[in-house]
């Protein structure tokens, strides 16, 4: 159950490094501040989860 999890949160981070840098290239710097906020809670939700 946990791998699935893991699993889905990097399909999860993946694509949205890819809006972030698509965000980023064409010049929509808020949209990409907006997306890296959420990468950085995502890293942070599943960092605490693999320490428990």
């Amino acid at each position: 159950m946990m791998m699935r999890e893991n699993e889905k949160s990097m399909r999860t981070l993946a694509m949205l490094r890819y809006k972030a840098d698509r965000y980023q290239s064409v010049g929509n710097g808020s949209m990409c501040q907006r997306v890296n906020a959420e990468i950085r809670r995502l890293v942070s939700q599943m960092s605490e989860s693999s320490k428990n």
